[in-house]
């Protein structure tokens, strides 16, 4: 055991030591949360950290407040009275808290019995943010996911592609030489509807079969929101939704595959449509932020409920009746390959905001 520094006196080298309370300093200086409890399950002591990720206000955690009073600290009374009943440590579990909004944040926490005597007299937590890490950790599993994805379609889509082109083209002759007086013209009609339908499905699925190396060309934002507002404007007009765009002047040129870019806010824009419905808005802004270009998507649907642990990138997840679940994949795949990010989250005034962040330079923000 290390015996404390006498406090008047002189280290080795001639320097003073630290106080006596050192510890307190040690403590604050860590980055993981350190939060003391005693055996009444009230607070010993708590650095800055566990403040910040708990989310609780900085001071809040003082020596002697309850535990059990204290926000976003009630579920931790069972971790508590198993430390203290088992004398044993307790792996690492998670634990969400608040973090403002509709946001949770993701806690990694450990304990460990306080030993003093050799009796347990309370438990010690530690915190730490494991926000970050999951975001990666779910980026890497949609990655694998899209690739499985690849491998299973790129053999079984080929074989129903021809088929499809034949059904579509034998209903496309049929409309033509029945024409619309023809009693049997709408059933041509919507063989003809429901296979460019499936063919659309097929050209979805062949995307996560093809490789996805983006070609950055030198471009501006304006050429990029230009072409996803072509691919957008005759759907946002059937359907009855204001479509529009803003850029501002000054914005410096980037690099990124023009195409692929303009694709990817394509997918959500018509996402937005589909949710603002006849008589909405859907918005497209674009903005600079240190290193990064920011597209933001917003409209003025209901928004986007999800349940805990739901991701809306992931293949196959949808919550439109209908939908394959790949458009957003798709979006996904696309910017990373960019070395960008996306996201979104629900509007105070009500709707969803999708943001999309390209780096000026491809690679600079690694």
């Amino acid at each position: 055991m290390i015996k404390p520094t006498p406090h008047n006196a002189t280290l080795p080298d001639g320097s003073a030591p630290l106080l006596d309370n050192c510890h307190a300093y040690v403590l604050d200086a860590l980055a993981s949360g350190v939060l003391a409890v005693d055996a009444h399950e009230r607070i010993l002591a708590a650095n800055e950290a566990a403040h910040t990720h708990l989310g609780i206000e900085g001071g809040t955690l003082k020596p002697g407040a309850p535990l059990a009073t204290l926000p976003n600290l009630e579920t931790m009374a069972a971790y508590f009275e198993q430390v203290m009943a088992s004398g044993e440590p307790l792996e690492r579990q998670e634990l969400l808290v608040d973090a403002g909004g509709e946001e949770k944040k993701e806690i990694g926490l450990s304990a460990g019995p306080l030993m003093i005597d050799g009796e347990v007299r309370g438990v010690v937590f530690l915190f730490t943010d494991m926000t970050v890490r999951r975001k990666f950790e779910r980026a890497a599993e949609i990655n694998r996911q899209l690739a499985a994805l690849g491998e299973l379609t790129a053999g079984v889509v080929h074989e129903l592609r021809n088929p499809m082109s034949v059904i579509s083209a034998m209903a496309e002759i049929l409309m033509r030489k029945l024409g619309k007086p023809d009693e049997r013209y709408p059933a041509a009609e919507t063989i003809f509807r429901e296979a460019a339908s499936v063919e659309k499905a097929i050209s979805q699925f062949l995307g996560f079969a093809r490789p996805y190396d983006v070609r950055p060309v030198h471009c501006t934002s304006d050429e990029i929101v230009a072409r996803a507002m072509q691919l957008c404007s005759r759907r946002a007009e059937k359907l009855g939704v204001s479509l529009h765009s803003t850029v501002p002047e000054g914005l410096p040129d980037m690099k990124a595959d023009v195409g692929r870019a303009a694709q990817a806010l394509a997918n959500i824009i018509n996402n937005g449509i589909d949710a603002a419905g006849h008589g909405g808005e859907v918005c497209l802004e674009v903005k600079r932020i240190g290193g990064e270009i920011v597209f933001e998507i917003t409209d003025t649907g209901p928004g986007i409920r999800v349940k805990g642990g739901e991701d809306v990138f992931k293949p196959f997840f949808t919550l439109k009746e209908g939908g394959t679940g790949l458009g957003l994949a798709i979006v996904h795949r696309i910017i990373t390959a960019h070395d960008g990010a996306v996201s979104h989250h629900n509007r105070p005034e009500g709707g969803a905001c999708f943001q999309v962040r390209l780096p000026i330079e491809p690679g600079a923000l690694r």
